[in-house]
This record gives C-alpha cells, sequence and structure tokens, in this order.
C-alpha cells in the first residue's frame, strides 16, 4: 500500500471525553455487570480485576492503533512530510505521538497497580489468629492501656472490624488488619490491654501483648488520653 493511501486510511481520532465513553462503553458490555450477596469475597476481588484489565486492553488496543496508523515522518515523501510541517507544525505531530505513548504506558501501569490492590486487599474483617501475624514484616504495634478504646484505630486504617466497646478488656487476642502506604504493606496488630503490675501477675490475655512487643520488630504506637 503507497504512503498515499496509508494516510487516507487513518480513522478519525475521536475526543478525549468520547474516547473514554468509547473504552468504558465496551467494558460494560463485554464483562460481568452484577454482584450477587452471596459470593465469596475472592469471586469479587476477581470480578473488579477482570473489569480493571479489560479496560487496560481496550485502552491499549485503541491506542495501539492510533500510534500505527499515524505514520512516522521520516517514513514520509518528502513532499507529504513538508506539508504535513505546514499544516500542522512537526514538532507538535511528535509530541503528540509521544504523549499517547506516555498515557499507554501509565494506563498499563495504573492498571498493574489497581489490579494488585484488588488482589491482595483485606478482606472485611480482621484475623486473630497468631498464624495470620508475619513477624518479618513492616508493623505498626498500637499498645494502650484497658479502656483506651484503641481498636477504633485499627478499624480506621485498615478494612478490620474488631469489636469496640466501652469497657475494659473487650481486646482478648492478638488482632492484625493492613494497609497500604506509599506503595508498601503494613501489618497493623491491635493488642489487648496491659495493667501496671509486675509481670507475673499478667494473665494469659496480657501476655499475648508483652510477647508481641518483646518479639516483633515494630514502630511502638502507645495511645494515651489527650
Amino acid at each position: 500500500m503507497s504512503t498515499t493511501k496509508s494516510l487516507k486510511a487513518i480513522a478519525p481520532v475521536p475526543t478525549a471525553s468520547d474516547f473514554l465513553d468509547i473504552v468504558l462503553n465496551k467494558t460494560q458490555r463485554k464483562t460481568p455487570t452484577v454482584i450477587h450477596k452471596n459470593f465469596k469475597i475472592s469471586r469479587i476481588r476477581n470480578f473488579y480485576m477482570r473489569k480493571v484489565k479489560f479496560t487496560q486492553d481496550t485502552f491499549d488496543e485503541k491506542l495501539g492503533a492510533i500510534l500505527t496508523e499515524f505514520p512516522m515522518l521520516d517514513d514520509l515523501h518528502p513532499f507529504l512530510a513538508s506539508l504535513m510541517n505546514v499544516l500542522y507544525d512537526k514538532n507538535h505531530y511528535k509530541l503528540a505521538l509521544g504523549q499517547l505513548r506516555t498515557a499507554r504506558h501509565l494506563i498499563d501501569q495504573v492498571a498493574k497497580d489497581y489490579v494488585r490492590l484488588l488482589k491482595f486487599g483485606d478482606s472485611a474483617t480482621a484475623s486473630c489468629t497468631s498464624a495470620a501475624i508475619d513477624p518479618n514484616t513492616r508493623t505498626l504495634l498500637s499498645v494502650r492501656i484497658p479502656e483506651r478504646r484503641k481498636s477504633s484505630f485499627l478499624n480506621k486504617v485498615t478494612r478490620a472490624d474488631v469489636d469496640v466497646q466501652p469497657y475494659a478488656f473487650t481486646t482478648k487476642s492478638l488482632f492484625v488488619g493492613h494497609l497500604d502506604y506509599k506503595y508498601l504493606r503494613w501489618q497493623v496488630i491491635d493488642t489487648p490491654g496491659i495493667l501496671d503490675h509486675p509481670l507475673e501477675d499478667m494473665n494469659t490475655i496480657e501476655m499475648q501483648s508483652i510477647t508481641a512487643l518483646a518479639h516483633l520488630k515494630a514502630c511502638v504506637l502507645y495511645f494515651i488520653d489527650a
């Protein structure tokens, strides 16, 4: 095919708003649209991961088609290259294609980040088993005396759902949630309250907190009344 015919075959480029509508409408048509209340959390994760991946693939396909259809100026006949420079300015033309390549790359990176967050995000509840605690990861350890309602902090910064009550010793074991900050995963551990008495007088509930303080390399948050 000649260069002239190739130029004639270039499809009109939609506006940014229309382009977005085309991609999102295709995602809506080609992927599932309903989440039922009995779906397991793993199925819900896969539901949204599929939508993100499909949207990214569609953006990649559409932007790739535009970049393929528009020729490089160096590949054109000198007359056509000069004419395009007169009509559109060759520097602006090259800049526009470069920005499309950048947008394509950024969309790919954003999609990968969101798929990772969907895949490894917390479930709606915190785990209270010691097996869920990773002693080798970044850790925030929240500590307090009883009746400071510290568990509400874990609920706020993670997707945990620890019971919070206005009386002492609501937390009877170690609860763990997770949060992502600047693409780093943090383990947040809520510990039972500790009374001010000798170590030998502490019960099993308090000793869980002491064990975490003694053996986990963590940033310790100690909660007090203002």
